[in-house]
């Protein structure tokens, strides 16, 4: 007891350190700040977002914030993840740095800012015309298959005018929920959730109201009702859009933490049995250089795992993703289930704003000139440009490919996509396929993704000492994956995300119980059994 009370001070009496250093910096700060204008931060001040091994409720996530002062304010919708507000005069990076040394604690971050990636105000960008499905094949696809009521995208944005006469066709609606009465009807934790979800005001209304057009344009795109002589039409005749509003008119205050919610809420409703296989999400960056977003990746990787595909905007800095990564978070991560777009202009060329990358960028999608809805009124129209507009051409894509083929798994679908590309001089290094978009060719030659260990699904380990293995996966092109330890003795070596051929490689710690026990790898929809056993132990 005794040792436990001097370790409990000397770490208390540690934490003290690092707020009363934190204090006299601030000060610093503050003196500076006199003289120097004052630069905004890329994250909410004074918030943190912290993700404890045993749950934001508990005792151990308590804990942590006792002993650095700070308060929870809300239990995010991803596990473990919480967002807390600071103590006056604790910085950012120390509270961070004072998480970092709890046991408990497995990531730190702050709460960043995101950003519309909104049209570059460039007088070459004024004309009209709906040329992007003509490029990407639609009318051919068109076809096989205009799309279906049953799939559904989660366009994360900044709302939706439902009412649009070319939206409200194909406009989801939450049948378990009961308009405007004030109960919770499908007991999914939000009330009278009909048409989708406001993140930022946290309120059943995900209409645009003073945020613009940005999310009716991207809707547009994805799902306009097509031949019904009315305005445009979408790269899907039928679809179902669920809006989920992350922005409030400035456009650039959304924050990690409405993400984390929002996505937690789409991967949800896609496991209560909606049919959600694509998000698109026109939006990135921080208002300046932020950095890795773990809260964010773990929103995004638990879609995918749920079996949803999470298409990006590349950026619209003109910027080499590759080299310079920290502009166009999130499409940058390696998330199996994300497809990077670039914009390509009436030309195939690329588009002048268009950042780029040919590991990090996927491919190309028109972005330039796009003619689509607009939230003015139930009848507008409007053209604008960007990698925004890239984006619901291949989250389109992905939406009627599944209409078409149901059977695809998400890697299926993405590797369909990047494979069938219209390979382009212009486009040559610097985006991963060399090309832009073409869904009829991926509806005609589509992927399908196997992950093959050449017969082997379980490996067995004899003796209790700790020992590196491997094991071989072969895959098709594109066929992108992440692998999986689902026990700490089996850590993962390296990168744990592949496309098409990989090693996997691990480690096992050292079996100081001498019992035998058991763990499991997955990836890309499958499972390897490994089995340690003391050298005397028979099947």
């Amino acid at each position: 007891m005794k040792i436990k009370f001097i370790s409990a001070f000397v770490l208390a009496a540690f934490v003290l350190a690092m707020i009363v250093t934190a204090q006299k910096r601030s000060d610093s700060v503050l003196r500076k700040v006199e003289v120097e204008p004052s630069k905004t931060e890329p994250y909410v001040p004074g918030e943190l977002l912290v993700k404890i091994r045993g749950g934001a409720e508990s005792r151990a996530a308590a804990n942590a914030n006792e002993l650095v002062g700070a308060t929870q304010l809300e239990q995010l919708g991803m596990p473990g993840w919480q967002r807390v507000k600071l103590p006056e005069g604790l910085t950012v990076d120390s509270a961070i740095a004072v998480y970092d040394t709890l046991a408990d604690v497995q990531y730190a971050q702050p709460n960043f800012y995101y950003h519309l990636l909104a049209t570059p105000n460039d007088p070459q960008f004024t004309s009209s015309g709906m040329y992007g499905l003509t490029k990407i094949g639609a009318p051919q696809a068109w076809d096989l298959s205009t799309g279906s009521s049953s799939v559904v995208v989660a366009d994360i944005d900044s709302g939706m005018l439902y009412t649009h006469q070319d939206l409200a066709p194909n406009a989801w609606i939450n049948t378990g929920e009961i308009a405007g009465n004030g109960v919770d009807d499908d007991g999914n934790g939000f009330v009278d959730d009909v048409r989708g979800w406001d993140f930022f005001y946290n309120v059943a209304d995900p209409t645009p109201g003073g945020s613009g057009g940005h999310g009716t344009h991207t809707a547009g795109t994805i799902g306009a009702a097509g031949n019904n002589g009315l305005n445009v039409a979408g790269v899907n005749w039928n679809v179902k859009i669920m809006p989920i509003k992350i922005y409030s008119p400035a456009g650039t205050d959304s924050t990690s933490s409405m993400l984390v919610n929002a996505y937690a809420y789409v991967r949800m409703m896609k496991l209560r049995g909606v049919n959600i296989r694509a998000t698109n999400n026109s939006y990135g960056n921080c208002g300046e250089a932020c950095g890795y977003d773990q809260a964010t990746k773990d929103g995004i990787d638990a879609m995918g795992d749920a079996g949803i595909v999470s298409c990006f905007a590349a950026g619209n800095d003109n910027n080499n993703n590759d080299t310079n990564p920290a502009p166009s978070y999130p499409s940058v991560y390696t998330s199996p289930s994300i497809i990077a777009v670039a914009a390509s202009t009436s030309t195939d060329a690329k588009a002048s704003f268009s950042s780029y990358g040919l590991t990090t960028v996927d491919l190309a999608a028109p972005g330039s000139n796009v003619l689509s809805t607009w939230n003015t009124s139930n009848t507008a129209t409007n053209t604008i440009s960007g990698t925004s507009m890239a984006t619901p051409h291949v989250t389109g894509a992905v939406a009627l490919l599944s209409a078409y083929r149901p059977d695809l798994s998400v890697a299926s679908l993405k590797a369909s996509l990047l494979n069938n590309v219209d390979v382009l001089p212009a486009w040559a290094g610097l985006v991963k396929t060399g090309g832009r978009l073409n869904i009829f060719k991926a509806m005609q030659n589509p992927t399908v993704c196997t992950f093959d260990t050449g017969g082997i699904d379980s490996i067995r380990i004899r003796g209790l000492r700790a020992r590196d293995l491997s094991f071989n996966v072969t895959a098709a092109a594109n066929c992108d994956y992440m692998v999986k330890s689902d026990s700490p003795w089996l850590t993962i070596n390296g990168n744990n995300v592949f496309s098409s051929n990989g090693t996997v490689s691990f480690h096992v710690t050292a079996n100081t119980t001498g019992a035998a026990r058991t763990a499991t790898i997955s990836f890309g929809g499958r499972t390897m059994i490994v089995r340690q056993m003391p050298s005397a132990t028979r099947d």
